[in-house]
């Protein structure tokens, strides 16, 4: 009996056994006890300590270089100079840890000074970044900007999580659809020529590749060389600002990364607990690199040796007891397990091997309830609630974490939730959470618009994660993230809660910056087009609040840019911001300011319902915005044309009614601005259809030789004769008759043409005073030269052309400038005519006397010659104020030397008080209207000027008076 017993028991032991020995090798093959042999690796790993690296350096983004360098994102020229500072000490490489998929939208030079700079430097390495969409089961690839990809060397930043979401290990190499490109850190130590990387490294034409699977390859766990913060770490802005510390940064791995609060992705590592922080994403590139530096990379074993060892493992314990016929005893398996495990240390220590022990110990331990299952039940219901308490709390790493009871009374809460708090947990310990955590929600939360109190209570039914305010002990108000998880026994009974506690107020109030940039101007502070375009929507689609008319003003600052020129473009931002400021005091609660772009500006008013009232309110605005500015201590004034449309009576569409009233404020400065004007269709249809046919003609006109050089004498009327003329353009247009330069002049500007018609015009008049030179008539001939002509364009080299090709010595030209030519930018004026003089040419001042800084540029700049303005001579004989200001300029031209000559004479009685003023040189109607080359040559042939009374009759003869 006692044989058959002992024959029953041992057939069973050895079916246990079997069952036992599959187990084992299932469960590690299938790494079911992936958790387990996870918590083994972090205590095993962390035992060994590593030196940091004293050539690896982390550049950080911190709160101080943010502080210093300004909010975050920065331009990308900043980091352009940074790469330039490294290249300067003989940097050998630096890894930038920032994505720069996406252009710099407010400052595209941007992009070119980091694309030359890398270039230039030759070493950078720029990350790209494996992208999950959850719409789809594949993943697409975002890689940097093309002008970046050309010079810089890439490498991928996949970082794999475990299913606890703990970082352990590294893939050298990943890809879509095959493992191409380098780790990120593998690529950087390549620097050094101690690798070979061999990758396709293919580029795509925008910044997401392709889609499809990523696979990876060459995985290996990283050693961590310590704790959070166990590298060497510089601020960003040091090493921009001091030179001391770029120095010190000479054949150094230089990696630049964010480690500022809230900004960037942090990781729990293995070393996460030791002081309880998470690591940043550049540290952990660090790690890798010292990795691969040493050749301590971890290799870990396959599914198959895993199973094959752990069978071996639990086979030799059994072949052991099966030999020595021994009672099994829970001492002796844990000797038996910590041997077990010093071995795997060792392995994993010199050899740089993992082989994962969790399903071989668990055989090991198995091996006790072979023969006794009772004494081994209540320790496996103890090892189930350490089990779920652990995973609980490795799913916390890094937050506050606070454990109750089923009454939600405080039980244990780690530092993070002290800091966060404010409370110790001694004193906190058996007091209910619901008193000591006073919530709010946060503005616009979706999860708590139904509650009408503004204070949460705690726990949420049904909710797992909220997002909301705590007051903490302090009176602070700090934004967290609240994640609740209960705690079940073996039998599905609540035994508690645990709660993770995150701190998201920096991250909270990044996002509301993030959205006021989003929908407001950085000068102004006024919402910008996108905010006025929803605004514009909401009140349209709002009639019974805002009315149903809504009057929409565009307004645009006249000749914008002379401020810009004359005191920079600062100045010009600083009256932009008091104009908008302006603006803004007529602006009720029901209206709407916005800035559109540049110096324009939008209102839309709800109350102004006629034209009659719209045009009350924009003559208020003109009066208000023509009030002097005090700009860096200078008087200005500026003025503003107003276009006005009306919601719904020209347009039911909001941009298409801002549209039209863009066009009509281009009406109204094209007109001269300073005024308003409403929204016309047959006005604005016929005016730019107009203006685009008479474009076409003007082009055409001026490349087939149709545009008409005539010239007005200049009569010195003391000796009696022709001594000079102006040439003067004109336009003989087919259907509008002859055209002055005023009315086409603009135009040409407006379109380019300003350079080559003044050439133009300039070439025909040197070519007639040449001819008259021929025939023995010396008459010098002056021509006016526009300011974009004589400032912006290349015209010295094309004088100089032009009167090599015509013949005409220089002395016989005078080119006349008129105070606007000049006065935006006096010192290259003053060097542009100073070379025209040096050739020879005279410098005539047209319009003399109408300038508020015309005696200014008879001190700064080399002319020869004052033309008094028609203005002071049309009255000369009749008002006496007039004939006082023409004696005082003749009186200030003789006395500087300068030769005077008096515009618009057109009477006898002009001519004379002139003469006896000492004025003898005149031009004006009285003498001859501007006339084609062969008619002055008539006059300069037949002109017998033995009184003046001989020209008038000579210039009735040839019909031109």
């Amino acid at each position: 009996m006692i044989q058959w017993v002992d024959r029953a028991f041992r057939n069973t032991f050895f079916l246990r056994a079997i069952l036992l020995i599959t187990s084992v090798g299932l469960l590690s093959f299938f790494a079911v006890l992936e958790r387990i042999d996870a918590v083994i690796y972090d205590q095993i790993s962390t035992i060994q300590h590593y030196s940091p690296d004293d050539d690896i350096v982390i550049v950080a983004i911190d709160e101080e270089s943010i502080k210093t360098l300004g909010r975050w994102p920065w331009s990308r020229s900043v980091h352009a100079e940074l790469i330039k500072r490294l290249e300067s000490i003989g940097n050998p490489a630096v890894a930038f840890d920032l994505i720069f998929s996406e252009p710099q939208a407010n400052d595209p030079d941007a992009d070119h000074s980091l694309a030359s700079a890398i270039a230039s430097h030759g070493r950078v390495i720029l990350p790209v970044v494996p992208v999950d969409d959850k719409n789809r089961d594949y993943v697409y690839l975002v890689e940097p900007l093309p002008i970046y990809r050309q010079h810089a060397q890439l490498g991928h930043v996949d970082i794999e999580l475990d299913s606890d979401g703990i970082a352990r290990r590294v893939f050298l190499t990943a890809g879509i659809e095959e493992p191409e490109w380098p780790a990120f850190a593998l690529v950087l130590a390549a620097s050094t020529h101690q690798y070979t990387i061999n990758s396709m490294n293919s580029f795509s034409d925008d910044h997401v590749k392709f889609w499809g699977r990523w696979v990876r390859s060459h995985e290996v766990l990283i050693p961590y060389v310590g704790k959070t913060g166990s590298f060497q770490q510089v601020s960003y802005a040091q090493v921009l600002l001091d030179d001391r510390v770029l120095v010190s940064l000479r054949n150094k791995f230089i990696l630049v990364g964010m480690t500022a609060t809230g900004i960037g992705t942090r990781f729990a590592t293995p070393v996460s607990p030791l002081n309880r922080q998470p690591m940043s994403g550049v540290e952990w590139h660090a790690n890798v690199l010292s990795m691969l530096l040493h050749n301590r990379a971890i290799l870990p074993i396959s599914h198959y040796s895993t199973s094959l060892i752990s069978v071996a493992w639990v086979l030799a314990i059994l072949f052991l007891f099966s030999i020595f016929s021994r009672n099994i005893t829970m001492p002796l398996l844990l000797v038996l397990i910590g041997c077990g495990l010093c071995a795997i240390w060792i392995v994993l220590r010199f050899l740089h091997i993992w082989f994962p022990p969790g399903a071989a110990l668990v055989g090991t331990i198995a091996i006790y309830p072979l023969l006794n299952w009772q004494r081994i039940n209540e320790y496996m219901r103890s090892l189930f609630v350490a089990k779920a308490g652990s995973n609980a709390a490795l799913e916390s790493v890094g937050d506050g974490v606070i454990t109750t009871d089923a009454h939600n009374h405080i039980i244990y809460m780690n530092k993070g939730a002290e800091r966060i708090l404010g409370v110790a947990l001694e004193q906190a310990q058996g007091v209910s959470l619901l008193k000591l955590m006073k919530l709010s929600k946060i503005h616009d939360s979706v999860i708590f618009n139904e509650l009408i109190d503004s204070e949460i209570p705690l726990p949420i039914s049904g909710i797992d994660t909220i997002q909301c305010y705590l007051k903490t002990s302090s009176g602070e108000k700090r934004a967290v993230r609240i994640t609740r998880r209960m705690l079940r026994d073996e039998h599905e009974a609540l035994m508690g809660f645990l709660f993770a506690l995150a701190d998201i107020t920096d991250t909270i109030e990044l996002t509301k910056q993030v959205a006021y940039q989003a929908s407001y101007d950085t000068l102004t502070n006024l919402p910008n087009r996108a905010l006025l375009l929803t605004r514009f929507k909401e009140m349209t689609s709002l009639p019974e609040k805002y009315g149903k008319i809504i009057a929409v003003f565009f307004v645009s600052l006249d000749n914008f840019k002379k401020i810009n020129d004359a005191l920079g473009h600062r100045a010009g931002d600083e009256l932009i911001r008091m104009v908008s400021q302006r603006l803004n005091s007529i602006i009720s609660n029901t209206n709407f300011l916005a800035r559109w772009g540049g110096d324009e500006f939008v209102l839309l008013f709800s109350d102004l319902h006629d034209k009659d009232r719209a045009s009350q309110r924009a003559q208020e605005t003109l009066d208000l915005i023509e009030h002097q500015f005090l700009l860096h201590g200078q008087e200005v004034f500026v003025t503003v044309s107003i276009g006005i449309s009306f919601f719904s009576k020209d347009g039911d569409d909001n941009e298409v009614v801002l549209e039209r009233a863009s066009t009509a404020m281009h009406r109204i400065k094209n007109e001269g601005g300073n005024s308003f004007g409403f929204y016309s269709m047959e006005s604005s249809v016929a005016w730019t259809r107009d203006r685009l046919k008479l474009e076409k003609e003007l082009r055409i006109a001026l490349n087939s030789g149709h545009l008409q050089v005539l010239y007005q004498p200049i009569v010195d009327v003391y000796q009696q004769n022709i001594v000079r003329m102006e040439a003067l353009v004109r336009w003989p247009h087919p259907t509008r008759g002859y055209l002055s330069p005023s009315e086409f002049i603009p135009l040409a500007e407006s379109i380019g043409l300003m350079e080559q018609l003044g050439k133009e015009v300039l070439k025909i008049a040197c070519l007639a005073a040449h001819k008259l030179i021929q025939i023995g008539k010396p008459i010098h001939v002056s021509v006016n030269v526009h300011p974009h002509q004589l400032l912006h364009g290349n015209f010295l080299p094309a004088l100089s052309r032009v009167l090599t090709e015509t013949g005409l010595p220089a002395t016989s030209l005078t080119l006349e400038i008129t105070e606007s030519a000049v006065v935006s930018d006096m010192a290259r004026a003053s060097v542009i005519l100073q070379q025209i003089k040096t050739l020879g040419a005279l410098i005539a001042l047209d319009d003399f006397g109408t300038g508020y800084s015309s005696l200014t540029l008879l001190r700064e700049l080399p002319i020869d010659i004052l033309k008094i303005d028609k203005s002071f001579i049309r009255a000369l004989d009749q008002n006496i104020n007039d004939l006082t200001i023409t004696q005082a300029i003749i009186g200030l031209g003789v006395n500087l030397g300068l030769m005077i000559v008096a515009e618009g004479v057109e009477s006898d009685r002009q001519a004379r008080i002139l003469l006896e003023n000492h004025c003898y040189l005149q031009q004006g109607y009285f003498f001859s209207r501007p006339v084609p080359y062969e008619s002055i040559l008539q006059l300069v042939n037949e002109a017998d000027l033995s009184n003046l009374a001989s020209i008038k009759q000579l210039c009735a003869i040839v019909n031109l008076k």
